[in-house]
């Protein structure tokens, strides 16, 4: 939400205007795409300690200790492996979310 907002407030949508729907849907889309870009590392570490010890998974001790090992497999790259398909999920999904909650409510 903050980055959409910031979206909107640099780019001054005028709700009046003919396009305005289709500005926020991109709009929405762009702070999906934002937004998820900054955060992905985080989620992937989160998501590789929930799998650890898991068979077939790495194991590890910890936030430090799985940053260090996806470091040294894969440099820093490596925090944002599967970054692309989740954005085919996530760019749509928030632009179609954002454009929906910024209809007028006097459509019928």
């Amino acid at each position: 939400m903050a980055s959409y907002d910031i979206l909107k407030t640099f780019f001054k949508v005028d709700h009046n205007h003919p396009h305005a729907q289709i500005y926020n849907f991109v709009l929405g889309g762009l702070a999906g795409t934002f937004s998820v870009t900054l955060t992905y590392p985080t989620d992937l570490v989160r998501r590789k300690l929930q799998m650890s010890g898991t068979p077939g998974y790495d194991s590890y001790d910890g936030i430090v200790d799985c940053c260090k090992k996806i470091n040294a497999e894969s440099g820093i790259k490596g925090l944002y492996k599967g970054l692309i398909p989740c954005l085919y999920k996530v760019a749509p999904a928030m632009a179609i979310m954002f454009w929906c909650n910024d209809l007028p409510t006097n459509i019928a």
